[in-house]
């Protein structure tokens, strides 16, 4: 039957993860402060809806964060917490700056963006998911040495294995961190990523855990 997912966001990695749940059977929204940008990529994806970002959390029966990360607690606060009681929601934001120093994070080490979206949405089952690669790789990713590993944090294990399931289906290896405050490890790892794209010049790589 598929489900209804609802992704707050309109950029790379929003379109990129819709086509992925799209073609497993579900029915996806974007929310975004600007519908109208999206008419073009809606017709174009047939199943896809676009409304606003409260438009897409009431719809959504898993929700997916992908809004630019110092951005997103602002955001959730203008929608009612109600949209997202009892869901699984699943951030992949990162709260990375890019200035004259270079990437950084904005903040971390003794808190993380996943966990200040969990305290904003308190009844929301959040799990931190797909926020250490590329948009490119999030579906179906290929390279040599098989299919990457997506480290995955959140308090509820039903819905990290609700997770589990999508990021297997989009042809993951998954490896599960803990309570939501392993997102304190995991936006890091991003920040990781970022560098080496940066020094290598080139952004088609991921992390892989071997046992």
């Amino acid at each position: 039957m598929g489900m209804n997912v609802g992704i707050l966001g309109s950029g790379d990695v929003a379109k990129a993860l819709a086509a992925g749940f799209l073609s497993r059977g579900d029915r996806a929204m974007l929310g975004t402060r600007e519908p109208e940008k999206l008419a073009e990529w809606s017709q174009a994806n047939s199943g896809a809806r676009v409304g606003t970002f409260a438009d897409a959390a009431a719809f959504g029966e898993i929700v997916v964060l992908a809004t630019r990360g110092t951005a997103t607690v602002e955001m959730l606060e203008r929608i009612a917490a109600d949209a997202f009681d009892g869901k699984v929601v699943i951030d992949a934001t990162n709260p990375l700056r890019f200035d004259d120093a270079g990437p950084h994070l904005a903040f971390g080490f003794d808190d993380s963006l996943g966990e200040r979206v969990q305290r904003a949405l308190p009844t929301a089952r959040v799990v931190k998911a797909f926020n250490i690669v590329g948009a490119p790789e999030m579906v179906a990713p290929t390279f040599d040495g098989g299919p990457p590993t997506m480290f995955v944090a959140g308090n509820d294990d039903a819905a990290k294995q609700t997770v589990a399931d999508i990021l297997r289906d989009f042809k993951w290896d998954v490896a599960d961190l803990g309570g939501i405050e392993s997102a304190r490890y995991l936006e890091p790892m991003c920040l990781a990523w970022v560098v080496y794209g940066l020094r290598a010049g080139n952004w088609h790589h991921a992390f892989k855990l071997l046992r």
